[in-house]
This record gives C-alpha cells, structure tokens and sequence, in this order.
C-alpha cells in the first residue's frame, strides 16, 4: 500500500489547494472561480465593499484546507476587475448609482481572472514560503526578505488605476521579524490597496497585527458541502468512501482531497489492522512500511500516516468523553475494543498529547521519520 508514493513535483500550490492528479482534482486557489461554504464571509465583504468601508488589511482565519486562499483570490480578482469612479462615471459623474454586487464570481474567461490566474497581474502579489532548493520542498517559515517586498510593491502606483491586492498565504508561519516588517506596513497602508493575511493558527499572529486588521472567521465545511466538493474533484470515488473522508477530515477539503489523492482510506485501514494487534505488535510488516514513509519522496504520504494515527487515537478519546455514541464507526470493532477499552479518558487524553508532541519533535528536529513510524505505535503501549 506504501509502495507507490505521488512524486513531489506532481502537487501545486500552496496549502489551501490540492495537489492535481489524473482522476482526483480540484483547480487550485488563483484559478479556482468557485466558493462554497462561505457565502456569509462574502456577504460581509460585499457589503463593507458597498459601503466604501474596505478595510486596508484583512486575516481570513480558520482550519487548513477549507477555502480561505480561494476566498482571498475571489476577493482579488473582484477588486482588481472594478473600474476607476472615472472610467465608471465619466466626466460628470454617473447618471444612475451602480447597482449593488451581490457576488464576486468573475467568469473565466474574464481578462482580470486570466491574468490572475497565470500569475500575471501587475497589481497582485502572492506570498508564501520560500522554496528551500535543496530539499525541493517549501521553508518552515515565511521569511522576512519575502515580506519585505510588499512595501515598494505597494508604494507604486496602480498599473491600471485601481486597486492593488497582496496576499500571504499561512501569514501564521511568518517568523518574528516578518511579522514586524508587516507591522510597519500596517502602520502606515497606502489609499486603495488591500493586504490579505490567510492564517490556520490566529493565536500565532502578534496581537498588534491581529488589532490592525479585520479577522474573517472560517468555519469548517459542512459535511454536504464536503461530499459536493469530493464528487466534483473524484466523480469515481464511491460514497462510502467519501463519507468516511469527509469524516476523517474534519470539514477541511483540502485535507480530505489530499488523502484521497494518497489513498488515506487505506492507509488508516493498514494503520487499524497493526493498532488491532495491540499489545503485540508486527514489526515483521511495522518496520518495512516505516522504511517505505521515510523515503524522501514520501514526506507528503508520511504526514498523512501521522494525521491519521492522531485521527485514531482522538475518535478512541472522544468516545471515552462523551460514551460510545461519540466513536467513530470504523473504530467500533471488536478487534479494537480489547485496545480502545483498556485506557481511561485521562489516560487517552496522554496518549493524543504524547503522540502529537512526538511527530512535532520529529519534524523540528528533523529527526528519521521510520522513527516517526515506529515510535507512534509504541505510545500505544502499555506504561
């Protein structure tokens, strides 16, 4: 099951986008002329816009993968196709008041989306993490030489007269003297220009920059909207499957298209079956999937193994917490109840933060990821 890995350059984008495959896809944020499941954040938008209440500086906040970047292009490709009050007024002004926008959908064809979603609209920029050209991988952080590049950008004069959009895509990874150089931008914004800061983790943000901008709460997708975004990108997958995905994920598409796109279902099948053997374990089977997850190109497929192993242990905690009803049903087994009922909620509570302090100590110190592997099942031991 792990010996076909996806290779690294077949996925693009940025973390709100889904990598591209055959059969399984979605187009990512800048080409992307759909939204759903957030029709609320762009109601308040639209109106602010209407109003001519914009504000200079926004954080779209929420989980990973539920639309956020999508949402920030949408907005950009919106502003950046309005026309200047002169082009739309004329010389004496209008001659009736325009009508109120009750969308931001701009059609494909349209030459600000083209252009938006080539790269090449001389009033947008989009940050993100830098591309470590060793590892072929991006950067753990947002660095500041990247920000420092949006205050001469936006101290230039509108190309075509309008507005001038910057996005920082997971702007939360920006280390601390990025997040300053933001700051000073924020201190000072330029007329007609809109900075968009996409952040998973708000509590990383300064306070300072926090207060500085309008934060946009994204909730998670709702689990219709799930299934209607899982049949688009994979109209083959069944339902079943799906249902178990948009259960897996948490309300994140990106999420749940990514482990389609690495077989997720089967992995956290695999991962059952070894956490069915509690307190025995395979290491006959354990030891060469470990080597297979360590593989350089397999740093994607290995983030999924790790997601899903915590997935597990938290569907165990939850139906300690709330009783039975609250376990997830491909937990309820009789080959995992021997595991599952062993373990207090207190004790299923150490287990999850054990399990997540252990892959974040992996990733940091950039450890052997068949350690990563090996050493999750023995968190599951007995102490």
């Amino acid at each position: 099951m792990f010996d076909d890995f996806v290779e690294d350059d077949e996925y693009q984008g940025d973390d709100d986008a889904i990598a591209q495959a055959p059969e399984s896809s979605l187009r990512p944020p800048r080409e992307n002329p759909d939204l759903f499941g957030h029709e609320q954040v762009e109601r308040q938008i639209l109106e602010l816009f209407e109003k001519k209440t914009l504000p200079h500086a926004m954080i779209f906040a929420g989980p990973m993968g539920i639309g956020k970047t999508t949402m920030a292009f949408r907005l950009a490709r919106f502003l950046l196709s309005q026309k200047s009050e002169e082009e739309e007024g004329g010389l004496f002004g209008f001659d009736e008041p325009p009508a109120p926008k009750d969308t931001m959908y701009i059609m494909p064809d349209n030459a600000t989306f083209s252009r938006v979603a080539s790269g090449g609209h001389p009033d947008l920029r989009y940050i993100e993490r830098p591309l470590d050209e060793k590892k072929g991988t991006r950067k753990g952080v947002v660095d500041v030489e990247s920000v420092r590049a949006i205050a001469p950008f936006l101290r230039m004069k509108s190309a075509e007269g309008g507005w001038r959009v910057v996005i920082v895509d997971e702007a939360d990874m920006m280390n601390r003297n990025a997040q300053n150089a933001i700051l000073k931008i924020l201190e000072e914004p330029p007329p007609k220009a809109l900075l968009i800061l996409i952040c998973n983790r708000l509590g990383a943000m300064l306070p300072t920059i926090r207060s500085r901008c309008r934060t946009f709460h994204f909730a998670p997708l709702d689990s219709a909207t799930m299934a209607t975004l899982l049949k688009r990108a994979s109209p083959s997958t069944a339902m079943s499957e799906i249902t178990l995905l948009s259960a897996l994920s948490d309300g994140s598409a990106g999420r749940a298209l990514s482990l389609l796109e690495e077989g997720g279902v089967n992995t956290l099948n695999t991962i059952l079956q070894f956490l069915s053997d509690w307190p025995e374990w395979r290491w006959s089977a354990i030891h060469p999937m470990a080597d297979n997850l360590s593989r350089p190109d397999a740093e994607k497929a290995y983030l999924g193994f790790a997601f899903l192993v915590q997935w597990a242990a938290q569907g165990f905690l939850k139906g300690r917490a709330i009783g039975p009803h609250g376990l997830p049903e491909i937990l309820k087994t009789n080959d995992l109840d021997k595991l599952y009922s062993h373990y207090s909620l207190e004790q299923w509570n150490e287990i999850c933060e054990k399990l997540r302090e252990h892959f974040i100590t992996i990733e940091n110190s950039n450890l052997d990821r068949r350690q990563g592997v090996i050493g999750a099942f023995t968190i599951f031991n007995p102490s």
